[in-house]
Protein backbone atom coordinates (compact mmCIF):
# COMPACT_ATOMS: atom_id res chain seq x y z
CA UNK A 1 0.00 0.00 0.00
CA UNK A 2 1.35 3.41 -0.93
CA UNK A 3 1.52 6.16 1.66
CA UNK A 4 -0.19 9.57 1.26
CA UNK A 5 3.24 11.08 0.69
CA UNK A 6 3.93 8.70 -2.18
CA UNK A 7 0.50 9.45 -3.65
CA UNK A 8 1.33 13.17 -3.61
CA UNK A 9 4.55 12.55 -5.55
CA UNK A 10 2.74 10.30 -8.02
CA UNK A 11 0.11 12.98 -8.62
CA UNK A 12 2.80 15.58 -9.35
CA UNK A 13 4.43 13.25 -11.88
CA UNK A 14 1.12 12.44 -13.57
CA UNK A 15 0.08 16.07 -13.87
CA UNK A 16 3.48 17.18 -15.12
CA UNK A 17 3.55 14.46 -17.77
CA UNK A 18 0.21 15.66 -19.15
CA UNK A 19 1.37 19.28 -19.15
CA UNK A 20 4.66 18.43 -20.86
CA UNK A 21 2.87 16.51 -23.61
CA UNK A 22 0.61 19.51 -24.15
CA UNK A 23 3.61 21.84 -24.47
CA UNK A 24 4.90 19.98 -27.49
CA UNK A 25 1.67 20.84 -29.36
CA UNK A 26 1.75 24.57 -28.63
CA UNK A 27 2.78 26.96 -31.39
CA UNK A 28 6.09 28.69 -30.84
CA UNK A 29 5.77 32.27 -29.61
CA UNK A 30 8.28 35.02 -29.03
CA UNK A 31 9.82 34.89 -25.55
CA UNK A 32 9.26 38.64 -25.19
CA UNK A 33 5.60 38.63 -26.26
CA UNK A 34 4.26 35.41 -24.80
CA UNK A 35 2.69 37.17 -21.79
CA UNK A 36 1.78 33.88 -20.09
CA UNK A 37 0.33 34.21 -16.60
CA UNK A 38 2.33 32.99 -13.62
CA UNK A 39 0.94 30.05 -11.69
CA UNK A 40 2.46 31.38 -8.46
CA UNK A 41 0.28 33.89 -6.63
CA UNK A 42 2.45 35.40 -3.92
CA UNK A 43 2.41 39.04 -5.00
CA UNK A 44 5.52 40.71 -6.40
CA UNK A 45 7.78 38.41 -4.37
CA UNK A 46 7.12 35.61 -6.86
CA UNK A 47 7.80 37.65 -9.98
CA UNK A 48 10.79 39.82 -9.07
CA UNK A 49 14.51 39.25 -9.06
CA UNK A 50 16.40 41.80 -6.96
CA UNK A 51 20.02 42.77 -7.66
CA UNK A 52 22.59 44.34 -5.37
CA UNK A 53 25.97 45.61 -6.58
CA UNK A 54 28.87 44.58 -4.36
CA UNK A 55 32.10 46.49 -3.77
CA UNK A 56 34.00 43.29 -3.02
CA UNK A 57 33.37 39.73 -1.79
CA UNK A 58 34.03 40.10 1.94
CA UNK A 59 31.66 38.95 4.65
CA UNK A 60 30.84 42.53 5.65
CA UNK A 61 30.09 43.53 2.06
CA UNK A 62 27.84 40.53 1.58
CA UNK A 63 26.04 41.45 4.80
CA UNK A 64 25.44 44.97 3.48
CA UNK A 65 23.73 43.46 0.44
CA UNK A 66 21.75 40.74 2.21
CA UNK A 67 19.95 43.22 4.47
CA UNK A 68 18.25 45.31 1.74
CA UNK A 69 17.55 42.23 -0.40
CA UNK A 70 15.68 40.54 2.46
CA UNK A 71 13.77 43.71 3.26
CA UNK A 72 12.71 44.14 -0.38
CA UNK A 73 11.61 40.49 -0.52
CA UNK A 74 9.53 40.80 2.65
CA UNK A 75 7.97 44.11 1.62
CA UNK A 76 6.92 42.58 -1.70
CA UNK A 77 4.91 39.91 0.10
CA UNK A 78 7.51 37.21 0.63
CA UNK A 79 7.59 35.15 3.78
CA UNK A 80 9.11 36.71 6.88
CA UNK A 81 12.70 35.65 7.38
CA UNK A 82 12.42 35.03 11.09
CA UNK A 83 11.99 32.10 13.51
CA UNK A 84 8.72 30.23 13.22
CA UNK A 85 7.13 27.21 14.86
CA UNK A 86 10.17 24.93 14.50
CA UNK A 87 12.91 27.56 14.98
CA UNK A 88 14.98 25.84 12.31
CA UNK A 89 16.36 27.04 8.97
CA UNK A 90 18.42 25.21 6.35
CA UNK A 91 21.05 26.54 3.94
CA UNK A 92 21.47 24.40 0.80
CA UNK A 93 24.96 25.10 -0.55
CA UNK A 94 26.66 23.77 -3.69
CA UNK A 95 30.07 22.06 -3.48
CA UNK A 96 29.82 19.31 -6.12
CA UNK A 97 32.19 21.07 -8.54
CA UNK A 98 34.96 21.27 -5.96
CA UNK A 99 36.41 24.15 -3.91
CA UNK A 100 37.08 26.28 -6.99
CA UNK A 101 33.36 26.61 -7.74
CA UNK A 102 31.57 26.23 -4.42
CA UNK A 103 29.11 28.51 -2.64
CA UNK A 104 31.06 31.41 -1.15
CA UNK A 105 31.89 30.83 2.52
CA UNK A 106 31.88 34.59 3.09
CA UNK A 107 28.32 34.71 1.73
CA UNK A 108 27.24 31.91 4.07
CA UNK A 109 28.87 33.55 7.09
CA UNK A 110 27.15 36.84 6.26
CA UNK A 111 23.78 35.11 5.89
CA UNK A 112 24.24 33.27 9.19
CA UNK A 113 25.04 36.59 10.90
CA UNK A 114 21.88 38.16 9.45
CA UNK A 115 19.77 35.18 10.54
CA UNK A 116 21.21 35.53 14.04
CA UNK A 117 20.28 39.21 14.00
CA UNK A 118 16.73 38.16 13.05
CA UNK A 119 16.37 35.80 16.02
CA UNK A 120 17.94 32.43 15.17
CA UNK A 121 20.92 31.02 17.02
CA UNK A 122 23.62 29.04 15.25
CA UNK A 123 22.38 25.67 16.50
CA UNK A 124 19.02 26.37 14.85
CA UNK A 125 20.66 26.85 11.45
CA UNK A 126 22.18 24.02 9.41
CA UNK A 127 24.19 23.77 6.19
CA UNK A 128 23.43 20.85 3.89
CA UNK A 129 24.85 19.41 0.67
CA UNK A 130 25.46 16.18 -1.17
CA UNK A 131 28.98 15.02 -0.30
CA UNK A 132 30.92 15.07 2.95
CA UNK A 133 34.17 14.91 0.98
CA UNK A 134 33.29 17.95 -1.11
CA UNK A 135 31.96 19.86 1.90
CA UNK A 136 35.30 19.27 3.57
CA UNK A 137 37.31 20.24 0.47
CA UNK A 138 35.28 23.44 0.13
CA UNK A 139 35.98 24.40 3.75
CA UNK A 140 32.53 23.83 5.22
CA UNK A 141 33.78 20.96 7.35
CA UNK A 142 37.03 21.03 9.38
CA UNK A 143 39.78 18.37 9.00
CA UNK A 144 38.83 14.87 10.09
CA UNK A 145 41.34 15.06 12.91
CA UNK A 146 39.19 17.66 14.68
CA UNK A 147 36.19 15.29 14.83
CA UNK A 148 33.74 18.16 14.34
CA UNK A 149 30.90 18.67 11.88
CA UNK A 150 30.16 22.36 12.03
CA UNK A 151 31.02 25.58 10.21
CA UNK A 152 31.72 28.33 12.76
CA UNK A 153 29.21 26.68 15.12
CA UNK A 154 26.60 25.92 12.43
CA UNK A 155 25.88 22.17 12.04
CA UNK A 156 26.81 20.73 8.62
CA UNK A 157 24.84 17.80 7.20
CA UNK A 158 26.24 15.58 4.44
CA UNK A 159 23.51 13.75 2.54
CA UNK A 160 25.80 10.91 1.45
CA UNK A 161 26.04 9.81 5.09
CA UNK A 162 22.60 8.26 4.51
CA UNK A 163 21.30 9.68 7.80
CA UNK A 164 19.17 12.42 6.22
CA UNK A 165 17.05 10.51 3.75
CA UNK A 166 13.71 8.86 4.53
CA UNK A 167 12.35 5.86 2.58
CA UNK A 168 8.87 7.45 2.36
CA UNK A 169 10.19 10.56 0.63
CA UNK A 170 11.45 9.90 -2.88
CA UNK A 171 11.14 10.92 -6.51
CA UNK A 172 10.58 8.03 -8.90
CA UNK A 173 11.79 8.28 -12.49
CA UNK A 174 12.01 5.76 -15.36
CA UNK A 175 15.59 6.85 -16.04
CA UNK A 176 18.10 3.99 -15.61
CA UNK A 177 20.80 3.96 -12.99
CA UNK A 178 24.24 5.35 -13.80
CA UNK A 179 26.48 3.83 -14.98
CA UNK A 180 23.89 2.15 -17.19
CA UNK A 181 23.40 -1.46 -16.22
CA UNK A 182 24.38 -1.01 -12.57
CA UNK A 183 22.10 -3.08 -10.36
CA UNK A 184 20.95 -1.13 -7.34
CA UNK A 185 17.88 -1.66 -5.17
CA UNK A 186 15.22 0.95 -5.97
CA UNK A 187 17.61 2.56 -8.47
CA UNK A 188 14.62 4.29 -10.11
CA UNK A 189 13.91 6.13 -6.87
CA UNK A 190 15.78 9.25 -5.80
CA UNK A 191 15.54 9.84 -2.07
CA UNK A 192 14.75 13.41 -1.04
CA UNK A 193 16.53 15.45 1.69
CA UNK A 194 14.31 14.92 4.73
CA UNK A 195 15.71 17.86 6.79
CA UNK A 196 14.42 20.29 4.13
CA UNK A 197 10.88 18.87 4.31
CA UNK A 198 9.95 18.15 7.92
CA UNK A 199 10.34 20.16 11.14
CA UNK A 200 11.78 23.24 9.45
CA UNK A 201 10.52 26.82 9.13
CA UNK A 202 12.14 27.34 5.74
CA UNK A 203 15.31 26.76 3.75
CA UNK A 204 17.38 29.04 1.52
CA UNK A 205 18.93 27.93 -1.76
CA UNK A 206 22.57 29.06 -2.22
CA UNK A 207 23.62 27.69 -5.62
CA UNK A 208 26.52 28.38 -7.95
CA UNK A 209 25.86 28.94 -11.66
CA UNK A 210 27.55 26.39 -13.92
CA UNK A 211 26.61 24.79 -17.22
CA UNK A 212 25.86 21.07 -16.97
CA UNK A 213 25.01 18.42 -19.58
CA UNK A 214 21.38 17.40 -19.52
CA UNK A 215 20.00 20.32 -17.56
CA UNK A 216 21.90 22.99 -19.52
CA UNK A 217 22.14 25.67 -16.84
CA UNK A 218 22.69 24.32 -13.34
CA UNK A 219 21.71 26.89 -10.76
CA UNK A 220 18.59 27.44 -8.67
CA UNK A 221 16.44 24.57 -9.97
CA UNK A 222 19.26 22.04 -10.19
CA UNK A 223 20.66 22.79 -6.73
CA UNK A 224 17.22 22.19 -5.25
CA UNK A 225 16.68 18.94 -7.18
CA UNK A 226 19.40 16.79 -8.76
CA UNK A 227 22.08 18.11 -6.38
CA UNK A 228 19.72 17.28 -3.52
CA UNK A 229 19.04 13.57 -4.13
CA UNK A 230 21.12 10.50 -3.46
CA UNK A 231 21.60 9.13 -7.00
CA UNK A 232 22.01 12.37 -8.93
CA UNK A 233 24.51 11.08 -11.52
CA UNK A 234 21.82 9.39 -13.58
CA UNK A 235 20.24 12.80 -14.21
CA UNK A 236 23.50 14.48 -15.20
CA UNK A 237 24.13 11.78 -17.79
CA UNK A 238 20.66 11.95 -19.40
CA UNK A 239 20.08 14.93 -21.68
CA UNK A 240 16.49 14.29 -22.79
CA UNK A 241 14.68 13.70 -19.52
CA UNK A 242 16.76 15.72 -17.04
CA UNK A 243 14.72 18.97 -17.39
CA UNK A 244 11.60 16.96 -16.59
CA UNK A 245 13.17 15.42 -13.49
CA UNK A 246 14.61 18.74 -12.28
CA UNK A 247 11.30 20.58 -12.48
CA UNK A 248 9.21 17.70 -11.14
CA UNK A 249 11.41 17.39 -8.04
CA UNK A 250 11.23 21.14 -7.44
CA UNK A 251 7.43 21.02 -7.81
CA UNK A 252 6.93 18.44 -5.05
CA UNK A 253 4.59 20.40 -2.74
CA UNK A 254 6.29 19.54 0.54
CA UNK A 255 9.74 20.57 -0.74
CA UNK A 256 8.43 23.70 -2.44
CA UNK A 257 6.45 24.78 0.65
CA UNK A 258 9.58 25.18 2.79
CA UNK A 259 11.78 26.70 0.06
CA UNK A 260 11.90 30.43 0.82
CA UNK A 261 14.07 31.84 -1.98
CA UNK A 262 17.36 31.61 -3.85
CA UNK A 263 20.30 33.84 -2.92
CA UNK A 264 22.87 33.82 -5.72
CA UNK A 265 26.31 35.39 -5.81
CA UNK A 266 28.18 35.91 -9.07
CA UNK A 267 31.49 35.85 -7.22
CA UNK A 268 32.39 32.98 -9.51
CA UNK A 269 30.36 31.18 -12.17
CA UNK A 270 31.28 28.91 -15.08
CA UNK A 271 29.83 29.31 -18.55
CA UNK A 272 31.18 26.18 -20.30
CA UNK A 273 32.85 22.88 -19.42
CA UNK A 274 30.80 22.14 -16.30
CA UNK A 275 29.94 20.76 -13.90
CA UNK A 276 33.65 20.03 -13.47
CA UNK A 277 35.56 23.17 -12.51
CA UNK A 278 37.64 24.78 -15.27
CA UNK A 279 39.28 28.02 -14.22
CA UNK A 280 39.68 29.18 -17.85
CA UNK A 281 35.90 29.29 -18.29
CA UNK A 282 34.90 31.08 -15.11
CA UNK A 283 33.82 34.69 -14.74
CA UNK A 284 33.13 36.97 -11.78
CA UNK A 285 30.68 39.84 -11.34
CA UNK A 286 30.28 41.91 -8.19
CA UNK A 287 26.60 41.16 -7.97
CA UNK A 288 24.25 39.48 -5.50
CA UNK A 289 20.72 38.41 -6.46
CA UNK A 290 17.64 37.22 -4.58
CA UNK A 291 14.47 35.70 -6.01
CA UNK A 292 11.69 33.37 -4.95
CA UNK A 293 11.19 32.40 -8.61
CA UNK A 294 13.75 29.69 -9.55
CA UNK A 295 12.69 29.62 -13.22
CA UNK A 296 13.25 33.36 -13.60
CA UNK A 297 16.58 33.04 -11.75
CA UNK A 298 17.90 30.33 -14.06
CA UNK A 299 16.73 32.19 -17.16
CA UNK A 300 18.55 35.30 -15.90
CA UNK A 301 21.68 33.21 -15.28
CA UNK A 302 21.55 31.60 -18.72
CA UNK A 303 21.54 35.01 -20.41
CA UNK A 304 24.68 35.93 -18.44
CA UNK A 305 26.31 32.63 -19.41
CA UNK A 306 25.48 33.12 -23.07
CA UNK A 307 26.96 36.61 -23.02
CA UNK A 308 30.28 35.07 -21.97
CA UNK A 309 29.95 32.16 -24.39
CA UNK A 310 29.46 34.60 -27.28
CA UNK A 311 32.49 36.62 -26.21
CA UNK A 312 34.59 33.44 -26.14
CA UNK A 313 33.09 32.23 -29.45
CA UNK A 314 31.36 29.20 -28.00
CA UNK A 315 27.94 27.98 -29.05
CA UNK A 316 25.16 29.42 -26.92
CA UNK A 317 22.67 27.40 -24.88
CA UNK A 318 19.23 27.99 -26.43
CA UNK A 319 16.96 30.28 -24.43
CA UNK A 320 14.14 27.98 -25.53
CA UNK A 321 15.44 25.23 -23.25
CA UNK A 322 12.58 22.97 -22.07
CA UNK A 323 13.75 23.54 -18.49
CA UNK A 324 11.98 26.91 -18.44
CA UNK A 325 8.78 25.77 -20.14
CA UNK A 326 8.45 22.76 -17.85
CA UNK A 327 9.15 24.87 -14.77
CA UNK A 328 6.54 27.41 -15.78
CA UNK A 329 3.99 24.71 -16.60
CA UNK A 330 4.46 23.12 -13.17
CA UNK A 331 3.82 26.41 -11.37
CA UNK A 332 7.39 27.20 -10.36
CA UNK A 333 7.24 30.66 -11.95
CA UNK A 334 7.31 32.63 -15.19
CA UNK A 335 10.59 33.51 -16.85
CA UNK A 336 9.81 36.16 -19.48
CA UNK A 337 7.20 38.70 -20.48
CA UNK A 338 5.53 41.48 -18.51
CA UNK A 339 4.82 39.25 -15.51
CA UNK A 340 8.46 39.20 -14.36
CA UNK A 341 10.88 42.01 -13.61
CA UNK A 342 14.39 42.66 -12.39
CA UNK A 343 14.94 45.39 -9.81
CA UNK A 344 18.36 46.81 -8.98
CA UNK A 345 18.43 48.11 -5.43
CA UNK A 346 20.46 51.21 -4.67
Amino acid sequence: MSSPRNNTLSLVRALSSCIILLLFHLDAVSEESSGTQSLITNGNASSTLWEWRLEDFTESEYRSGIKPLLLAFEEAGGRKVEPGKHRRVGLKVFTNSGPGLATSKELVRALVAELEFRGFNRKEIFIIDQSERELRRAGYLPPLSLRQKDFYGVPVLALDSGAFYHPDWFYESPLPSFPVGEKVNDDRRSLLPYPLIEDIDFWINLPVAVDTPGVGVSCSLANASIWNVHNHLRFVAEQNSTPVAVTEICAIPELRATWAFTLLSFEKFQFIGGPKFHSLYTESYKKLCLSANPVQTDYYVLREMNRNRRASRFEEIPLTSPLFKYGQALGLGDYSGNSVKTVRLR
